[in-house]
């Protein structure tokens, strides 16, 4: 994953695939872990089109509609990493993460 790039059309894309309602609930648990990683002292860098801060925020904001999508790309010990929100309570996703940069 170069430099933690997240496809705007791709993610338009999976949008359209699992709905409206699974969308916000995934993008609201996304930018939970994104805030989190983005104040992680173990994480360089995060990239989220949700987040102001990104890139690509502009134009998420323009063309993503009920939310930025599930998918959060982070830098952790010079690697680029992929975090997938899902379903669960974003409380125990953060959990999650947090027990993966610890060890």
């Amino acid at each position: 994953m170069g430099e933690g790039h997240l496809d705007i059309d791709a993610l338009s894309a999976l949008s359209s695939q699992i709905g409206r309602e699974r969308w916000r609930a995934l993008s609201d648990s996304a930018q939970v872990v994104a805030n989190y990683l983005a104040a992680h002292p173990r994480v360089e860098a995060v990239r989220y089109p949700g987040l102001k801060t990104d890139p690509d925020f502009p134009r998420a904001a323009n063309e993503l509609v009920g939310g930025f999508g599930p998918r959060v790309a982070y830098l952790a010990a010079g690697e680029w990493r992929l975090w997938e929100a899902d379903e669960r309570d974003p409380r125990d996703q953060v959990m999650e993460l947090e027990a993966l940069l610890a060890g």
